[in-house]
């Protein structure tokens, strides 16, 4: 017992000293960064960077502000930046981090790891990408009512990750793929479009390269194959024709296409190996969702329509799986993570990501779609 109250006792005492040992902040005194923009710097080997700092003073009404800065490190931009700031910057709220083109082009992890050694800089961070320069971006004035376009574009993010519309791209999950052989990353492009930031679609990397990018609509496709819907939706273009006669009223179609909405949607994906030790696969992808719009009055109390309208649905998704995958073989970039799939099911932990890079191009992949219509609304 004595020799327990001895030990608290120490420990009590142990916490005190440590405490003197902490850095103390004044929060009114420091510039919270929420987004950093980096670019290169033109006609120099230096980077650019674009600073968004909010700051807690109740004196100041703009809480905002924005620094640009020039250095060959973080450290050194980080540095000037705090040259032009009456505050201490502070990276412990850092959100996003954004490149801007020519860096991504060229490459962004060594810039990555750099950031990845800063102990002040947590590994869910977004990485995002521009096709317009940073400070293009982060120099909107239209942010709604977040507090700065940082917070703005952070919330923007989260959103569509949240809602199912894109893939996370944090730090940590953009270290991850660029250091797993076969699986590529994709991150969201922010663009500027009357003075407000906005969400266009997603990069394809190939590395650590921008190379491409799909539309916000084809990550769909690519969520299907590598990651599992809880509560997704997807819009399909059909032909019209097969439904005439099963349209309400036999009326006049308004279009040559029907736009079916699938909300509630959840699948369940099977990657196989068909061909051991070769470079076969087969994607079988089982659908299920509530169709909560149509374009056309088609009878969905007809059976029938409902059959006909799961085959084309079916179709249709499996066409754009595949165009997709061959997009990502022409860019040499499996963000499907199908090379990831080959050396964990073949045990070939010994195949490099030049080995699988030169694969890719020419593997052959067969995808079965199956769509079940679940519910079509209150009507039903």
């Amino acid at each position: 017992m004595q020799r327990g109250r001895k030990l608290i006792i120490i420990s009590l005492i142990s916490c005190l000293f440590l405490t003197g040992c902490l850095e103390t902040h004044i929060l009114e005194e420091l510039g919270i960064v929420t987004i950093y923009g980096f670019d290169q710097a033109e006609g120099e080997d230096k980077l650019k960077s674009t600073t968004v700092l909010f700051q807690f003073n109740p004196d100041v009404t703009d809480a905002s502000q924005i620094i640009h800065s020039t250095g060959s490190t973080f450290r050194e931009l980080r540095n000037n930046a705090n040259k032009k700031s009456g505050y201490k910057i502070v990276s412990g709220q850092l959100r996003t981090i954004l490149f801007g083109p020519k860096l991504s082009r060229a490459g962004i992890f060594p810039h990555i790891d750099t950031l990845q050694r800063d102990a002040s800089i947590s590994d869910m961070v977004f990485i995002a990408v521009s096709n317009q320069p940073t400070e293009q971006v982060l120099t909107a004035s239209n942010y709604e009512q977040s507090p700065n376009i940082g917070t703005y574009i952070q919330r923007l993010i989260e959103t569509s990750v949240r809602d199912e519309r894109i893939t996370s791209s944090t730090l940590h999950e953009f270290s991850k793929k660029f250091f797993t052989v076969g699986y590529d990353p994709l991150v969201p492009i922010i663009a500027n479009h009357d003075n407000k930031a906005q969400l266009t679609g997603l990069a394809i990397f190939q590395d650590d390269h921008y190379v491409d990018e799909l539309s916000i609509e084809d990550v769909f496709y690519v969520r299907l194959i590598s990651d599992k819907f809880k509560q997704g939706q997807v819009d399909l273009k059909l032909p019209i024709e097969p439904f005439k006669n099963m349209m309400e009223d036999f009326e006049e179609p308004n279009s040559d296409q029907v736009i079916v909405v699938l909300d509630q949607l959840n699948n369940k994906t099977n990657v196989e190996i068909t061909n051991p030790g070769g470079y076969d696969f087969k994607v079988d992808v089982d659908i299920q969702g509530r169709i909560v719009e149509l374009t056309e009055r088609i009878d969905l109390q007809n059976k029938e329509a409902i059959k006909k309208l799961e085959e084309h649905m079916s179709e249709e998704i499996k066409t754009n799986i595949e165009r997709i995958i061959e997009k990502s073989k022409e860019v040499n970039s499996d963000f499907f993570g199908f090379g990831k799939e080959y050396v964990s099911r073949n045990g070939n932990n010994q195949m490099t990501k030049e080995e699988w890079r030169d694969i890719y191009p020419n593997i052959n992949v067969t995808v079965n779609v199956t769509t079940k219509i679940r519910s079509y609304g209150i009507v039903e």
